[in-house]
């Protein structure tokens, strides 16, 4: 069973249930239900009877549109504000056939009525359009002549007037609207505003305008529309009715991005007032473009400088490092995403985005970060054993594998650096005294090498001076033996005078004295080459 509720406005968008004490409804008390329209209607006249200005409308509660019949669905559309009363509504001539035809003002065909044509049309919902002219002359012509008849179509066209969409590309008409009409941080005398002029009058084209119903001066619906793509934008004021006319006209709600407004400079700013739907703007040098730029079209002000917006977190700031790209770029951040987001690489000595890609090369001494790329030109070496990367001076190659390793996990062994996959077998490691045996082993052999190595090489210079001395003595005595022969062979008398023919034979020399001087060089010889042994 259908059931009604009488409504007041809670919000600009909210309608809430009222009490016949012209309360708010408790939620979920029945008390204030009617079981029908007609006694729902007579709650309301009693109440505006007690607050005339206020609004009131009756409204379905507690079932589906489907549950009522027709004339009911019909009654809801006058009591909610879907259906517009005729200025002949409340005439006693017009109420005699009101509940048959529910006559009201047409929002899709505008200068006319729409009315129920009789009960099979009502079922179906479906209202014929008319001009009053005429409705009037085939229903009423008894009541009325043609004098009143053209009074009453006057009349609705005053009422159309005052409730007609309007839209407009005069800055005078724009910044009188927003004057006053609804309240917002815009509707505001001029001198409210830094600007030189109101904001509002970059709206006066060349592609946005603004839609509002009302007089200039007291309007009291308002947005900002975009005629050539029938966008409309936020609406201010008598939301629903405004809406209704916008969509009737062909409109649907958007945002203004890519429109044109005007363009006002003033110094390094320009005149810009808050956009409620659409980004920051772009100077073409003839006009801002709305949505493509980064003047603020956030200002409550009227002006709006450039600001500066950090590329990584897209936010109004300053300017604080330079941060490069593997690919060669580099952008300004702002101090927050410079500290949070980016990473120094010690190869390049300059500072990337943490989107990159980063190697650890670890040292000795620390580690050191820089970018994938570049890790081999830093001179670092894999060591796929560990899955880490190393500087190369901590590193070398298995002499058996050709592996790299870290110094500290290979071993010398017979001059040869080894990784312990390739080192002998161990021997001994049973022995609790014995850890790694085959180390210990090789250490012990190397060191007795060295010992061995130590005491030959004295030997060897023990040898050596010995075998110097040797031949300084040597030497000696032959140059003494050969001073003695030839001293004595001076000494030797000359006997008597020779004949012509043998005195130039040479002196005869004993065969001993040739034998000693001969054999004497080879017995030298013979001796150093024991010395030392």
């Amino acid at each position: 069973m259908a059931q009604f509720q009488i409504l007041h406005p809670y919000s600009q968008t909210e309608w809430r249930p009222v009490t016949t004490e012209f309360i708010w409804a408790p939620r979920d008390d029945q008390q204030y239900l009617w079981p029908s329209f007609e006694e729902a209607e007579t709650a309301r006249q009693q109440l505006l009877s007690r607050a005339p200005n206020a609004q009131f409308r009756i409204a379905l509660a507690g079932t589906e549109i489907g549950d009522i019949d027709w004339q009911i669905r019909e009654k809801l559309r006058f009591a909610d504000g879907t259906y517009s009363p005729t200025p002949w509504h409340d005439e006693p001539w017009y109420q005699v056939r009101h509940g048959e035809h529910f006559c009201h003002i047409s929002k899709a065909h505008a200068g006319k009525i729409a009315y129920t044509e009789n009960a099979a049309k009502g079922q179906v919902d479906r209202q014929l359009v008319i001009s009053p002219g005429r409705y009037l002359n085939r229903f009423f012509s008894e009541h009325l002549d043609n004098n009143a008849i053209e009074a009453w179509c006057a009349r609705l066209s005053v009422l159309l007037e005052e409730h007609a969409l309007k839209i407009t590309q005069d800055a005078d008409e724009i910044e009188d609207v927003y004057v006053g009409g609804p309240n917002s941080c815009m509707a505001h005398e001029a001198d409210h505003f830094e600007s030189p002029c109101h904001p509002v009058r970059v709206y006066a084209g060349p592609d946005t305008a603004l839609a509002y119903i009302g007089s200039r001066e007291d309007a009291t619906a308002r947005c900002v529309v975009w005629p050539d793509r029938r966008i409309y934008t936020n609406i201010y004021g008598d939301v629903s009715r405004l809406r209704l006319l916008l969509e009737g006209a062909g409109y649907r709600s958007g945002e203004l991005n890519g429109a044109r407004i005007g363009r006002i400079p003033k110094g390094d700013y320009f005149v810009v007032p808050y956009i409620d739907q659409g980004g920051d703007l772009r100077d073409d040098g003839a006009y801002l473009i709305v949505g493509h730029g980064s003047i603020s079209s956030c200002s409550t002000t009227g002006l709006a400088d450039i600001p500066w917006y950090c590329p990584r977190c897209d936010c109004d700031g300053e300017p604080h490092e330079t941060v490069h790209i593997a690919d060669g770029s580099a952008e300004e951040w702002c101090y927050g995403c410079f500290n949070d987001h980016a990473t120094f690489c010690d190869h390049n000595q300059r500072h990337y985005s943490d989107n990159e890609s980063f190697i650890i090369v670890y040292s000795d001494g620390g580690s050191h970060t820089v970018l994938e790329e570049d890790v081999e030109d830093f001179d670092a070496v894999y060591l796929e054993y560990r899955d880490e990367w190393w500087d190369s001076d901590c590193c070398r190659q298995c002499d058996a594998s050709g592996e790299w390793f870290h110094r500290d996990d290979l071993t010398e062994y017979h001059g040869e650096w080894l990784s312990e996959e390739h080192l002998p077998e161990p021997f001994d490691d049973d022995e609790d005294g014995l850890p790694n045996a085959h180390i210990l082993t090789y250490r012990q052999f190397h060191d007795e090498m060295a010992a061995i190595q130590a005491e030959v090489a004295q030997w060897q210079a023990a040898g050596a001076r010995a075998r110097d001395e040797r031949f300084r003595r040597e030497q000696d005595e032959i140059d003494q033996f050969r001073f003695a022969v030839l001293r004595h062979d001076h000494r030797e008398p000359h006997v008597g005078v020779r004949s012509q023919g043998a005195q130039h034979e040479p002196t005869e020399i004993s065969e001993n004295l040739l034998t000693a001087i001969a054999s004497a060089a080879p017995i030298q010889a013979a001796n150093a080459s024991h010395a030392g042994v």
